[in-house]
This record gives C-alpha cells, sequence and structure tokens, in this order.
C-alpha cells in the first residue's frame, strides 16, 4: 500500500487552531499516515516584515512542537530552517520527494494562496510532484472563482481537492497585534502556546514605553 503524507508549509508566526484544525480535517479527508508542519525559514511572501513580529525560526518550531504535542499523525520537518534563505515550496517538495521516494505527497495551500499560486516558484513542477490540496478560508471565494481556481490548477489531470474544514477568522497578524496591544490570546492558540509567547516575550516592541 502506498504511504500517504502530507505536507502543511507556512510562518507559523505564531501557530495557532485554525492551523491546527484545518491540518486535521486534512489529515482526516485525506487519510493521510502522516502529516508534517514545515516552517519557512523566511517566506519569499513576506520579506517586509516587521522584525518586532517575528519569531526566530527556533521559537516558531518551539511552538510547533508545543501545538501538535499528543497529535498522533502530525509531525515537523526543519528542512527550510536548516536550510536558510528564501523558503521555496518546490525546494520542499523535491526533499519530500527525495525523502518518501514511494510515497503519494500532498501539499495543503488556503484559497488565498491558491488565487496567486502561478505566481509561485516553479509552480508547474510542484504540481507535478503532488497532489494539491486547498483549505478554504474565511471569507471563501465565490463558486465561480472556486472553479476557475480548480480549472486553472488542475495539471496533467490532477485536479485539485478542496478541503472542508470550519472557516475560523482567525490569523497570525491577528494574534501578534493582540499581543502588542496587551489583549488576551487565549483560545486562539494552544494553551501550551500562549505561556511560551508570554514567556519569551514575542512579539512585543520593548522600545516602546508604557
Amino acid at each position: 500500500m502506498v504511504q500517504r503524507v502530507g505536507i502543511v508549509g507556512g510562518s507559523f508566526n505564531p501557530v495557532h487552531i485554525a492551523h491546527l484544525i484545518i491540518a486535521d480535517r486534512f489529515t482526516e479527508q485525506m487519510e493521510l499516515e502522516q502529516t508534517f508542519f514545515v516552517p519557512a525559514y523566511r517566506s519569499p511572501f513576506k520579506l517586509e516584515e516587521d522584525p518586532h513580529e517575528i519569531a526566530t525560526a527556533q521559537q516558531r518550531v518551539e511552538m510547533l512542537r508545543l501545538a501538535i504535542e499528543g497529535h498522533p499523525q502530525f509531525a515537523i520537518e526543519e528542512y527550510e530552517v536548516r536550510r536558510g534563505g528564501v523558503s521555496y515550496t518546490v525546494d520542499t517538495v523535491q526533499y519530500f520527494r527525495q525523502k518518501f521516494p514511494d510515497a503519494q505527497l500532498f501539499l495543503l495551500i488556503g484559497s488565498d494562496q491558491a488565487a496567486a499560486f502561478t505566481k509561485w516558484y516553479q509552480w508547474e513542477m510542484i504540481l507535478q510532484q503532488v497532489q494539491l490540496c486547498i483549505a478554504r478560508r474565511p471569507f471563501a471565494v465565490p463558486a465561480d472563482i472556486e472553479r476557475a481556481l480548480t480549472y486553472t490548477l488542475t495539471y496533467q489531470g490532477k485536479v485539485p481537492v478542496w478541503i472542508d474544514a470550519p472557516l475560523l477568522a482567525i490569523s497570525a497578524t491577528m494574534i501578534r497585534q493582540r499581543v502588542q496591544q496587551g489583549k488576551s490570546i487565549r483560545y486562539l492558540v494552544p494553551a501550551a502556546v500562549e505561556r511560551y509567547i508570554n514567556e519569551h516575550r514575542l512579539y512585543v516592541d520593548e522600545s516602546i514605553s508604557t
């Protein structure tokens, strides 16, 4: 039986419950043996981020570890962190192909990412290597746009699969802003991640006096 392996990339700055719920539904719907979270060292789409809003790669890995503890099918792959530099999905997919030469690979992206997927570096090569899966996100795209994206991202007969999951309007940007404003992030992230953020004073600009 062919092994089925999932790939969930992102900055995870920080990881939050929407990431986890979507990954869980992805794992369930696609019947995956294992789903790997792949934290980016640096996303090519986030090169202009405020340095006060960026946790280090190792801190983001540690928060992921705390978040997925106890989930039997979740794991972390630190390939992009070890590699350093700007993280391109095509390189990560090729790494997984070498690591799991006989597996079927499933790549999860959000509907917002799907809309810009043809701008990704070597996007066609990515689609050659994986089964693309798209998670519906808050403020879901209209049905006609979804059909158009499905058509555009169908490659060599492989049709993208849309993943059904609760549409939670939670983002890492919103969580960082709440931390900066001294507001609660309880229930937006796992309790262990909330404690880690507080203990390490992440996302707080120490240069701003209170």
